[in-house]
């Protein structure tokens, strides 16, 4: 398709990922080593994803462009995708035809429309799957039916009556995209309710999955069995890679707030490289975290990193910083703020009281504590943080991870990302599940013997927020105390996912993929 060959392969590639830091992120550091090996890397995404993929030496396009009807209104449900798919369908097949790429990889929960402009084109296609397979799905779209009071068969039955959504479905099979009606007949990716396999007639011949196979959200019985599951029911691959982690320095999505213009991505820009008040003395210019860590870890200190992901700090109405999740609960901002507090209480006998400033907690044993807060002006609010820590509205998570080790501590989420970094640098964690895969992620971990996980609370008040606090603090106090048993069980997981192969795994399936065409 292309003059341009390396090593008698084509080399353009088109990405196609959606608003959502989770999903892209690990596809950055493919982006990266692709584009460092020459390839042309085309992205097609949100605005405010702009700089982290520009930062992969890729070339970034507004995905507003491809379809601008879209950003006049829209027409809001699920079982409405399809719909937004024919609108989107045009300008995105346009966008490949310009790009002219040997293979098309994108999102195959958010980004359908990557693999079907590329079966319209005729392109290999590679779908980047960043949770734990397939396995664990309904569980999933439990969380996203659950806030609305939906389940599977009230989708299922929304999205087999909808005229609307039956009309768009005859368009795409029809004239002049002739689209096999298979691709349709289970939903979409997201609101998925068709029969095992999950997804596997509307996958490509090659999917990578960032996990390990010991980690996936098992379907049936055995790896041989799913593997002949999917080949027979949609001659797909899945390949668990582990994680694809980039070089040191990379730039990763940060955020679930949205930019619609320039300016309005550069002040969210220059909101995530300040510092909260109360963070710090440092003057966040003069501040290089990863150079503080490995000065840190050089002085034998207890690296301590808090990382609640992007959802539970987003403006998103049922998990995000004012929801309570698919239930009653405590709200997100009350449970980032209980988690600070709790690994700060964990941490207190371990602190120097007489350090009164972190411009000089260099000088001090204490635990060096990074929090990554997200974006809401209000997240330290009640909150004292210790001279000996650091708040940020985001951090270079992998980077600074790459720094710890088994003696050090990582409480985050329990997203798929989050996971596989902590479990790929081999540190012990806490994981604060809050929805989704979340709390099966964490269930992991604890089965693995790496972590001790703190369920989200089941009912709401300032007791709750406490009991929670609590509860945290116990299983930051407990890690440190049966450190040795914790740290012994991370190194494992840390040898286990180093096979995986990440990127470089990862490249050798689309270079197949290219090889074993549509």
């Amino acid at each position: 398709m292309t003059e341009k060959q390396w090593d008698g392969h084509p080399r353009t590639a088109c990405f196609i990922f959606p608003e959502a830091s989770g999903h892209i992120n690990s596809s950055l550091a493919l982006s990266e080593r692709l584009a460092k090996k020459g390839w042309n890397v085309h992205y097609l995404s949100a605005l405010v994803m702009k700089e982290c993929i520009e930062n992969t030496g890729a070339t970034f396009d507004d995905e507003r462009d491809a379809a601008p009807e879209l950003c006049e209104g829209g027409l809001g449900r699920a079982h409405t995708e399809n719909i937004f798919l024919l609108i989107k369908l045009p300008g995105t097949i346009e966008w490949l035809k310009s790009k002219n790429p040997s293979v098309v990889v994108y999102c195959p929960i958010w980004n359908r429309i990557g693999q079907v402009s590329a079966r319209v084109l005729g392109i290999p296609h590679v779908g980047i799957v960043t949770i734990a397979g397939f396995g664990g799905f309904p569980t999933i779209l439990s969380s996203f039916l659950e806030p609305e009071g939906a389940t599977f068969g009230d989708y299922k039955s929304l999205y087999q009556s909808s005229e609307r959504n039956q009309a768009a479905i005859d368009s795409l099979c029809s004239e002049p995209y002739n689209l096999d009606r298979c691709l349709f007949e289970e939903g979409t990716p997201l609101y998925y309710f068709g029969l095992k396999p999950p997804f596997a007639r509307t996958l490509g011949k090659h999917t990578i999955v960032t996990t390990i196979a010991s980690l996936r959200d098992p379907l049936c019985g055995s790896l041989e069995e799913e593997d002949k599951l999917y080949m027979e029911n949609g001659g797909s691959k899945l390949h668990y890679i582990g994680p694809m982690l980039g070089e040191e320095g990379m730039k990763r999505a940060a955020t679930h707030k949205a930019a619609f213009t320039e300016d309005e991505r550069k002040i969210l820009m220059e909101q995530s490289e300040k510092a909260h008040r109360r963070r710090s003395e440092l003057h966040p210019k003069q501040e290089d975290l990863v150079g503080l860590v490995k000065n840190a870890k050089s002085k034998g200190r207890r690296i301590v990193v808090v990382s609640l992901g992007t959802v539970v700090t987003s403006d998103r109405a049922a998990f995000g910083w004012k929801g309570t999740g698919a239930g009653e609960s405590i709200t997100g901002k009350e449970l980032v703020q209980s988690v600070i507090n709790g690994v700060i209480d964990g941490l207190s006998p371990y602190f120097d009281q007489s350090i009164l400033s972190s411009v000089k907690a260099d000088q001090t044993d204490s635990p060096l504590l990074i929090c990554a807060c997200g974006q809401q002006p209000d997240v330290l609010d009640d909150i004292i943080l210790p001279p000996n820590s650091i708040a940020r509205a985001s951090i270079p998570q992998v980077d600074i991870l790459r720094c710890m080790g088994e003696t050090d501590l990582f409480v985050h989420h329990g997203g798929q990302n989050s996971t596989m970094e902590g479990g790929s640098c081999g540190i012990p964690m806490v994981v604060c599940p809050t929805f989704s895969d979340q709390p099966v992620n964490a269930a992991k971990l604890v089965k693995l013997k790496v972590a001790i996980s703190v369920a989200r609370p089941t009912t709401s008040g300032p007791k709750a927020v406490e009991a929670y606090r609590a509860e945290v603090a116990k299983a930051v106090s407990s890690i440190i105390d049966h450190e040795e048993d914790f740290s012994a069980a991370a190194l494992e997981l840390k040898n286990e996912i180093s096979r995986g192969g990440g990127e470089e795994a990862a490249e050798e399936i689309i270079l197949q993929a290219i090889t074993d065409g549509v």
